[in-house]
């Protein structure tokens, strides 16, 4: 469930992803839930091995339309999903605002102080085509300050819209630990069943992989 660069072969069937390269990941999440939904099978498999940091760009209060209380209640449902996953660093926050990002000098300077804080050599963000305004809109901005960076490789994944994959990941062994952390996310849950859909998409996804028993 990623796209880094084009296959080496036309119409060829995207390889997997050795996980084996990445000592120290940044992932960054427009909302609470992102993370989880977009690659948190990845996430839970690279835990072990990796140190995984995870950054929130928005607030998470759903553009201020939902009770006051929702911006802290999606945090803390955030911490507990990145606990579950396996992840022992600490949720960092930038507080822009939900559904209303606006590239900024300011978030970029953020964001390229945390890059060269943690010094990753592997980033996570959303697909640069996801059709939700936030995700592309950050997808953008943080690939430009990515650029410039000296990060080793940068992954795309998918939450709204399938990418075109150039890479997939075997989550067998991390399912239920992906589940839990999508159950975590108990207010997102309550809009929309991302459960059977993160479970169908990552499902249709194994089709991918190499025949052998049930995959995700």
């Amino acid at each position: 469930k990623r796209l880094s660069r084009a296959p080496v072969q036309p119409n060829a069937l995207p390889p997997e992803l050795n996980l084996g390269g990445a000592r120290r990941a940044l992932v960054i999440a427009p909302h609470p839930d992102d993370e989880t939904l977009g690659c948190g099978g990845t996430l839970a498999r690279l835990a072990p091995a990796c140190d995984v940091h995870v950054l929130l760009v928005t607030n998470g209060d759903g553009g201020g339309d939902l009770p006051p209380e929702t911006s802290a209640l999606r945090k803390q449902e955030m911490a507990a999903a990145v606990r579950t996953l396996g992840i022992a660093n600490e949720v960092l926050h930038l507080d822009e605002p939900d559904g209303r990002f606006d590239d900024t000098s300011s978030f970029r300077q953020a964001l390229a102080a945390i890059v060269q804080r943690l010094q990753p050599d592997w980033v996570f963000l959303p697909w640069l085509g996801d059709s939700h305004p936030d995700h592309s809109r950050i997808s953008r901005a943080s690939s430009q300050v990515l650029r410039r960076s000296g990060v080793e490789r940068v992954l795309y994944y998918e939450t709204w819209n399938p990418v075109p994959a150039t890479h997939v990941v075997d989550i067998t062994s991390v399912l239920e630990a992906k589940r839990a952390a999508v159950l975590c996310h108990a207010t997102a849950l309550t809009y929309s069943n991302y459960l059977e859909a993160m479970l169908g998409l990552n499902a249709y996804r194994a089709l991918y992989l190499p025949p052998g028993e049930r995959r995700w």
